[in-house]
Parts: C-alpha cells; structure tokens; sequence
C-alpha cells in the first residue's frame, strides 16, 4: 500500500470513529481468515502461545489458521450432522447504514450478534475452570469471529439487503450466473484476486500460500500501527475492556461500509445489476487490507489478554 493510501485509509477510520462516538456468515472466506489467523500467530506472547498450543493439540492442530473458518463450516451443517445451525447469528450485526451508531435492543436480539458474541466467547476461552474442549470451541470461535467483525458488510446492512447479499454485481465482468453479490465479493474476491489465492470446491484452500500472503501484508504494519490499533487507557490490560473495544471495532466496520463499501458503489447497470471492476478494487483493495491487518493484531491482543493477562 502506498504511503498516500495508507494515510488515506487511516484518516477515513479516524473519520469514521469520531462520526460514530467510538448478513450472513461467511466473512473474509477461508483465505481471509486465515491470514488473519497467521498475522496473530507471529504476535502471541510465549505464555499466550503455549496456551494456545496446548488447546489446539486436542485435536491434532498446531496454528489458527487451521481453525480459523471451523464456525462458519459447523454453522452451515445440520444439528443432526453435528453442526451449530442455531450460531449463524452470531457471525454479524446488522447495523443500518442510515442509524449513526449501534443500538443492542434493535441490532442485537437476544444476544445473538457479533457484538455480543465474541467477548462471550473470549472470556470462556480464558476461563481455566472450564472443560479444555469448551476452551478449544471458544478459541475457534474468537479467531473466526475478531475476523468477521472486521469485514465491513458484518457490521452494517442498507435497505434490509443482508448485509451486501441482495446487491447483485458483477466482479470484472463476471456474475457467477447471477449469484454473485457484494458480500461475497467483499468475503473473498477482492482478497483472492488481490493476492492471487483462490478457494477450492469443498471449501479447503493451500494454508501455505494463505501464510505466504500474510507474510506479505505483516511488514506493512508499523510499530505505531501496532500500538494504535488496540484499546487505549484502562481498557488496555486485561479484559476490562474487552466490550468496548468489540462495540468500537464493530462501528469502525459499519461506518466504513456506509462510506467505502456502499458509498464508493458505481451505478447500477441497465438490466439493474452493479458492474465492480478496477476503478473500485482500487479504491477498495487498500481498505481490505488493512481490515485484515487490523484484524491479525487485534486477535492477538484480545488472544494475549485471554490467556497471559498481557
């Protein structure tokens, strides 16, 4: 990312934030998360690292990117197959683009939100009393989850079209026959092309080239980003405040999918259909990245605050 860019992009979120006061599932796509994943790895405390190891081995894993599309794939199985239909929910907030701000009563339902989900998550994941399987599930679900809440289309819906999943588009010239929309575009298009990735049939995707695309966007990330992207004051140590930084990072997303995602779309085609190709991905593609950025250093922190208190 140039340095014009990055500032750009940084102004926009600082823009966002103050503007602010502070869909569906799939977020990111395998690849995305992945990353995410992989970017937190390389951060963790070595006590939050041996913690995390010893979860992870209860089921023959070694990293996060390996778990870190593990919700998505049990959200859309059957509970008679062993999956967790009841937690699809739990990926998104659909805060609408025209409310300046969250709202828990009309955006979150019981409970059942992004926002509310993940510091429950965390704070499970940390519990040493609890069952280390319910720890490992807990674990699966904050790495997948500080991922989704940094996807701009999981925090934010305009016009009740589920988060970008009504918005029909073609991605350079291509429709999918009439099933591709914004969200998916946003899930893993923009990354797949961008850093030449792509996902197979079932689902699994080469984790060594996701880890090679994470090694190409970490040493974008400076010394200052790493500090100005986590909670500041109090909220800094410890879980205290793990809430509002979860609410903060949610309303960064929302705001920039009014302003970026929704804002910077080109008018719709004559059969109605909304044409995104390079004029687009360049405006959209430096945003992406740093979402994922983010994403990777924050996990770390929220999974280093979880398990090492630090």
């Amino acid at each position: 990312m140039t340095a014009f860019r990055r500032t750009a992009v940084a102004a926009l979120l600082s823009t966002t934030v103050l503007a602010l006061t502070a869909g569906p599932a799939l977020a990111w796509g395998p690849n995305g998360h992945a990353i995410v994943g992989d970017i937190a790895q390389d951060r963790l405390t070595p006590k939050a690292k041996a913690a995390v190891d010893r979860l992870l081995s209860l089921e023959g894993h070694h990293t996060l990117d390996e778990v870190a599309s593990w919700p998505d794939t049990v959200g859309h199985l059957p509970a008679d197959k062993g999956g967790l239909p009841d937690t699809l929910l739990w990926h998104y907030v659909d805060v609408p683009t025209q409310a300046p701000a969250y709202d828990a009563a009309r955006d979150c339902a019981g409970d059942n939100c992004v926002i509310a989900r993940l510091p429950e998550q965390v704070r499970l994941m940390a519990d040493v009393k609890a069952a280390p399987e319910a720890r490992l599930a807990a674990l699966k679900w904050v790495v997948h989850l500080v991922g989704d809440l940094h996807q701009p289309l999981h925090a934010a819906e305009r016009d009740h079209d589920k988060g970008g999943n009504d918005v029909k588009v073609r991605y350079f010239g291509d429709d999918r026959n009439g099933h591709l929309n914004l969200h998916s575009v946003w899930d893993g298009s923009i990354v797949d092309r961008e850093l030449g990735l792509a996902v197979n049939k079932d689902y699994s995707i080469d984790l060594a080239k996701a880890k090679a695309a994470a090694a190409i966007l970490e040493p974008n990330i400076t010394a200052y980003d790493g500090k100005a992207w986590l909670p500041k004051g109090p909220a800094k140590t410890g879980l205290k405040g793990l809430d509002q930084a979860v609410l903060a990072w949610g309303e960064e997303s929302h705001g920039l999918a009014r302003d970026v995602t929704y804002g910077q779309l080109p008018a719709p085609e004559s059969d109605g259909v909304i044409g995104l190709a390079q004029g687009y991905e360049t405006t959209t593609w430096p945003l992406v990245r740093m979402r994922l950025e983010m994403a990777g250093v924050r996990l770390a922190w929220v999974v280093n605050q979880a398990l090492d208190g630090r």
